[in-house]
């Protein structure tokens, strides 16, 4: 389950966090040479700046304004009609109506500005800046993160991003999730992680964990080609027999962070990279080579 959050950055309102569930994030992949899977993480929880969004509590004020200042004339007209029966009853009309929409108003700033105004018509408010986020908020069993890979040009045309994503055996998804404690600064994230980098240490591996935000790669699908053809092949991790009882042993025993790290990673698994009918054993030094990831499958330790 994921967390978006938008947030006026002139008013300050924040509307109502919306969570929704997923069962896959797709990843813009950044245009450089070479990047990582952290990266691309970065890049889908920053914070974005928007410039077309109406800010519901700016839009009600906006019209609140614009009712008092026709409530105002509608007074001026029934002092000017005194001489007109006709015009006095439409004057009080006007502002039995105004006075009964601007009561509505001032209720929906003041308790709920998402409010139903129904009857009511929404002036637009002036141009401004909000802010947009979406953290992680529930951590799945199973990961699948599929890198974006398109470019569009100008002209046009769509080519494919060849930039090497780097990926690692453990992958530690801790700074991009919310911890509990929710901002609604529009210039904050959502939640700050509980520390300030995905180092694997032991004292990380062992919070990770325990946060549900450890996970280890268990298959990866890759792209050879351009945008328009080309083939995909995967690369499948094939879990030694002894492994759950190496995890509960080292959990156990404590062992520093590279004897963690290994039993974690499933140093003794098996990899395999199907192509078609083909099915070849490599090392993990090969799957952790190929940079045409297209999608990536982890599974929470």
């Amino acid at each position: 389950m994921a967390a978006s959050r938008i947030a006026c950055v002139k008013c300050g309102y924040t509307a109502a966090i919306r969570h929704f569930t997923f069962d896959n994030l797709s990843l813009s992949v950044p245009r450089k040479q070479a990047t990582t899977i952290e990266e691309c993480l970065s890049v889908y929880t920053v914070i974005d700046k928007l410039t077309d969004f109406k800010c519901r509590y700016c839009t009600v004020e906006t019209t609140l304004a614009q009712i008092k200042r026709d409530l105002a004339q509608a007074k001026a007209d029934l002092n000017a009609a005194q001489d007109s029966q006709k015009r006095v009853r439409k004057a009080r009309a006007a502002i039995e109506k105004l006075a009964e929409q601007q009561q509505m108003l001032e209720e929906a700033l003041a308790t709920n500005p998402e409010a139903e105004l129904e009857g009511i018509e929404m002036a637009a408010p002036p141009p401004g800046m909000s802010t947009k986020q979406t953290m992680i908020a529930r951590t799945p069993k199973i990961l699948v993160l599929h890198l974006s890979r398109s470019i569009f040009l100008p002209s046009g045309d769509v080519i494919k991003n060849p930039a090497r994503v780097r990926v690692q055996p453990l992958l530690d998804i801790s700074p991009f999730t919310t911890n509990g404690h929710i901002n609604t600064s529009a210039s904050k994230p959502i939640s700050a992680p509980s520390y300030s980098a995905p180092l694997l240490t032991h004292d990380s591996l062992d919070a990770a964990r325990r946060n549900n935000c450890l996970y280890r790669l268990s298959a990866i699908v890759i792209h050879a080609g351009g945008h328009n053809s080309g083939h995909y092949s995967a690369y499948r991790r094939v879990p030694c027999p002894a492994e759950s009882d190496e995890m509960d042993s080292s959990d156990s025993a404590g062992g520093n962070a590279s004897e963690k790290q290994g039993s974690f990673m499933g140093e003794e698994d098996r990899w395999f990279m199907l192509s078609d009918i083909r099915s070849v054993e490599v090392s993990l030094q090969t799957v952790m080579s190929s940079g045409d990831s297209y999608l990536l499958f982890y599974e929470r330790l």
